[in-house]
Order: C-alpha cells, then sequence, then structure tokens
C-alpha cells in the first residue's frame, strides 16, 4: 500500500469513524518517516488532498472549495478524537514542510503559501499554529524571509496573534516563525519596532509558559545581533512620563527581573547571550556614529541597569557550553573598557564565587588545589562535546586572554586591589590559585 493509496482512502471514505480516521493517519505518519515516502507525498502535490481531509472533518469549518480549511474542531461527541487526529495531521503536515525539495515546490507565490498566510488571520488555534510551523519551515533562506515581511508583512500577523490572548498555544509556533523571520539583517529594522518590544516584553512579566519565556528572549536577541536601532528600542522607558517610577525602567529592565524571576537554566543563559549581543553591537556600532551618540547609549545601559553583568557571571561560572562561557568573558572585557562598566562589571566579582572564577581563568588552577584544576566548575567540561583537546585549550586561553584584559581594565577604572594587581602581573607558581583566595577572603572580612 502506498502513501497516495492511504490519503485517497481517507479523502473517499465519508462514513469512517474519528477513531478509524486516526488509525489511517497515524499509519501515513510512519510511511511518512521514510524519503522514499516523502518524495512520492512531495511529487504528487498530496499536501492539499490531506488538507482536505481534514477540513472534512472539522463540521464547524467554513466551505472554501478552492482553500480547503484546515483544523477546525466543531462541536462533535468525538472531539478529543477529533483533536488528536488534528493535532497528528499538523504533525505530518510540519515534518513534510521541513524537507528542501518541499521548498522548491510551494514557493512564496504558490496557492499552499496563500492558503496558510489566510490561516494566520484564521480565529482557530490550531490552524494558527499550523501555518506558523509550515510556513516557518519555508522561512529557510534570506530572499524567501524578506519577500515574507516586505511583500506579505507576515510579521505583522504574527505580531496579531502574540498580541492576542485568546490563543496562547499558538505563541510559541508564532515566536519560532518570527525568529526565522528576523535572521536576514534587512528585517531586523522592520521587525523590530516600539510595538514589537512591547509585545514581546509582556511575556517577561506574565506566568508563561517557560518555553514560551525562553523563546521571546531568543527573539529579541536575534532583533538586536548588529542593529542598533532595536537596541535603543530595548533601552527605552516604560513610561513617557518623567514623574512616572516607570520611567526609569526599561524593557531591558524586564528582562533582568525575567532572569532573576525564572528558574529555567536556558531563559537565563538566553538573556545572558542578549546582554553580550548588545555590547558587541553598541562596539560595532561605535564606529558609524558620532561618539556622543555610542556613549548616550553605554550611559544608558549601565546608568538605569545595575545588574546588568550578572547574567554574564552566570555564563563564565559554569563549564557544560564553553561556548556560551567564551560569549561571556568577551562581552565582560567590552564592558569593562568604560568606567561606568568596569564599576558594573566589579560589582560580580564581590562575590568570592565569582572572583574564583576569574582567578582559576587566568591561572589555570583551582583555588582549592595546588594542581592544575580538573574537577572544579571551569574544566569538569567533556571539551564542549565535540571539540578536540587542541580546540578545547584554544578556547580556554582565549577565555584568559579576554580575563586578563578584564582585570587590566578593573584597575585602570575602578578598582584598587593588591590582589588584582598580583593576579595580573605575579608569578606563575603552585598554589597561586589558592593564596589569591585566601588574600581577597581576607580582603573581604576587612571591608
Amino acid at each position: 500500500m502506498s502513501i497516495q493509496t492511504i490519503i485517497e482512502l481517507l479523502q473517499r471514505n465519508n462514513d469512517l469513524a474519528p477513531d478509524d480516521m486516526l488509525m489511517i493517519v497515524h499509519t501515513a505518519s510512519a510511511f511518512l518517516k521514510h524519503d522514499r515516502f516523502q518524495q512520492h507525498f512531495i511529487e504528487h502535490d498530496l499536501t492539499f488532498t490531506l488538507l482536505d481531509v481534514v477540513y472534512r472533518l472539522s463540521p464547524a469549518s467554513e466551505t472554501q472549495a478552492s482553500q480547503p480549511d484546515l483544523l477546525s474542531i466543531g462541536q462533535d461527541p468525538d472531539e478529543e478524537i477529533l483533536s488528536s487526529l488534528l493535532k497528528a495531521a499538523t504533525e505530518i503536515l510540519t515534518d513534510i514542510s521541513a524537507i528542501g525539495t518541499f521548498a522548491q515546490k510551494y514557493t512564496i507565490d504558490s496557492a499552499l503559501v496563500d492558503s496558510l498566510n489566510q490561516w494566520l488571520v484564521s480565529q482557530q488555534q490550531q490552524k494558527q499554529i499550523c501555518s506558523c510551523l509550515m510556513l516557518g519551515n519555508l522561512a529557510q533562506s534570506d530572499p524567501v524571509c524578506r519577500e515574507m515581511v516586505d511583500r506579505l508583512g507576515l510579521h505583522d500577523r504574527l505580531l496579531d496573534i502574540l498580541e492576542d490572548q485568546r490563543h496562547p498555544q499558538a505563541f510559541y509556533a508564532a515566536l519560532g516563525f518570527l525568529r526565522n523571520l528576523a535572521l536576514p539583517a534587512e528585517n531586523k529594522p522592520t521587525i523590530g519596532t516600539q510595538r514589537t518590544v512591547e509585545i514581546i516584553a509582556r511575556f517577561w512579566s506574565q506566568d508563561v509558559n517557560q518555553q514560551i519565556q525562553h523563546a521571546s528572549v531568543a527573539l529579541i536577541r536575534q532583533l538586536l545581533n548588529n542593529c542598533i536601532g532595536n537596541v535603543r528600542w530595548l533601552l527605552e522607558s516604560l513610561s513617557p512620563d518623567p514623574e512616572s517610577p516607570a520611567h526609569e525602567k526599561t524593557y531591558m529592565s524586564l528582562l533582568l527581573l525575567l532572569f532573576g524571576r525564572t528558574d529555567d537554566a536556558a531563559t537565563k543563559f538566553e538573556t545572558g547571550r542578549t546582554v553580550a549581543t548588545i555590547c558587541r553591537c553598541i562596539s560595532t556600532s561605535a564606529q558609524g556614529l558620532p561618539p556622543e551618540s555610542t556613549e548616550a547609549i553605554w550611559h544608558r545601559l549601565y546608568g538605569l541597569h545595575h545588574d546588568i553583568a550578572t547574567p554574564l557571571a552566570m555564563m563564565i561560572s559554569q563549564s557544560r557550553f564553553p561556548v556560551l562561557r567564551s560569549e561571556g568573558w568577551f562581552a565582560l572585557a567590552l564592558m569593562a573598557r568604560s568606567e561606568e562598566g568596569s564599576a558594573a562589571v566589579s560589582e560580580i566579582f564581590q562575590q568570592l564565587e565569582a572572583f574564583g572564577v576569574l582567578v582559576s581563568t587566568i591561572t589555570g588552577q583551582s583555588p582549592t588545589s595546588e594542581r592544575p584544576a580538573t574537577g572544579n566548575t571551569m574544566s569538569s567540561e567533556s571539551n564542549g562535546s565535540d571539540r578536540s583537546p587542541e580546540q578545547a585549550q584554544k578556547m580556554k586561553d582565549k577565555d584568559r586572554e579576554n580575563a586578563l584584559v578584564l582585570v587590566n581594565e578593573l584597575l585602570r577604572h575602578t578598582v584598587s586591589s593588591d590582589v588584582l594587581q598580583d593576579l595580573l602581573n605575579g608569578p606563575q607558581s603552585p598554589g597561586r590559585a589558592e593564596e589569591l583566595m585566601t588574600r581577597a577572603k581576607s580582603e573581604e572580612r576587612q571591608e
């Protein structure tokens, strides 16, 4: 039995019970795990056939002969089975739309894309989810993403979904699709408006699914990448009224509050990466902006967010993800180059745990051992999973280089410390890390 026969069996039999339909759809799903059947499905244009099957099982759907109405559930006694059936069909369509040949067949001008575009404004949640997933899979190249934004304006429809509190289950799919659209540099200013930042920031102060919060932070980070205009939006005041307490709070303030509140490590790391992205963006944009403009952005970042370096401290203190750790050290070194940034960075190294990480990174020793560190949080890593020992060592050397830059800038701008001075210039000797930590604890007690 071919996949085409299975789909046509569903299409021809109007009297099949929902549970029989579900069994057949699951059978089709099993077939479509294999490349040969996937290609047959695409080549023989069975996508609309499957959509039409689902349309006929949805008694509450509108009648559209040319564009079948997907994933609508009526008040049927077998609604639970129908819901499972529709979700199974969505999974099939999502998997198929991720295949390269699918994008070749269904271009942005195709009837399928036009239908999915219309489904984005449907009042039926499952319909929106399927549309976001399928169109998101088609948004895999810069030209297609630019067309979807410039010509079709799909980003506005996705923002409408995110703004509509009636369809929360569609949020995750919409955020993922928007993140794909935000990849091309040309799309970032178009998508990254004040409205966009306002809508996304709501997820940081609401009690929503952690996956949605993580996806919202990931989207913001993508929009900020090399786009100084979007950085400015994130640093905008929550209220234009100078007399309002919210005037001294920004959308970035809400993100930092989320960092402190959430227990989801992925969201915390993504927040740290967002801070690092902001620092890189401002530093890079400085080449094309007047000095006073760049200084104003840095001043706003540091002046309104005293805890801006805290997410970076988490990044450098873990060893599971060496790339994230290196990203954190680089961002901290960037921040320490100015007096305000150096003051923000020095705050995190007042904590002995963070200072121990700094000592370990520069000396290569564990603060609690006279031997090179082998089991502490900074070195108990698996070389970044797929990295060779040589690559892992290069990353550690780069981390050490950035840590040395950081210490030098701290001493130059804000910190007067014999311990830091010796960390920068002292001899490499066994037990040095432990000795430095002992002195740091003594300094802390004296303060």
